[in-house]
């Protein structure tokens, strides 16, 4: 099984550095292009994707829609997860990071969602995905940074720490989960090498 992770493209509260979070972002016209290069970046791929399974929020879904679109797959047929909903961030949301330091000086944003808590929602809906559709091979995840590292944070079982440098989920940068005879894979698509390549292999 490979699981692909998308991360949405740019919105308007993405170009100025507002934190989102909860908050419902639609796509810009920039977010709305690199959604159509990855939608040909995955249009080029030999596996054919299977499933696609959104977030409820409208940056990631029209994400979806838009590679959908592109691989000839049914726009009704995307699946809405709700557990794939952005870090809800509270207080910090619509702020940018001056805004922030300045009204929470402590760093602490009121009503913001646990690390353990997401790091916990995360597992839970990678294992829910797996189970579902164990039947299928390509599976791809449209969602949000916070989340989709989290999902990587759980499913490495800490390898790749949360919130690290090991990887980056930039506006419409794809990585893949490969599951297989016990090893799980994590690869990052480069636009250089014009593929995936490895981050870390792990033994299950």
């Amino acid at each position: 099984m490979n699981i692909y992770l998308l991360r949405h493209g740019e919105t308007d509260w993405n170009h100025v550095g507002r934190l989102q979070g909860h908050t419902d972002i639609p796509l810009n016209e920039c977010g709305r292009e690199q959604m159509g290069h990855v939608a040909e970046v995955l249009a080029g791929l030999s596996e054919q994707i299977d499933v696609i399974i959104s977030s409820p929020l409208l940056r990631a879904l029209e994400s979806a829609e838009i590679v959908a679109a592109r691989l000839a797959y049914a726009k009704e047929n995307i699946m809405v997860e709700p557990m794939l909903i952005e870090r809800c961030f509270g207080g910090g949301e619509g702020l940018t990071v001056s805004e922030r330091n300045e009204k929470y000086p402590d760093g602490i944003l009121p009503g913001k969602e646990p690390l353990e808590d997401l790091l916990s929602r995360a597992r839970t809906v990678f294992e829910k995905v797996v189970t579902t559709y164990q039947d299928k091979e390509n599976i791809l995840l449209a969602g949000h940074g916070s989340i989709l590292y989290a999902v990587v944070t759980a499913v490495t079982d800490g390898r790749i720490e949360y919130g690290g440098k090991k990887v980056t989920f930039d506006q419409g940068s794809i990585y893949r989960i490969r599951c297989a005879d016990g090893i799980l894979q994590l690869e990052r698509y480069s636009e250089e090498e014009t593929g995936f390549k490895e981050v870390i292999q792990i033994e299950k």
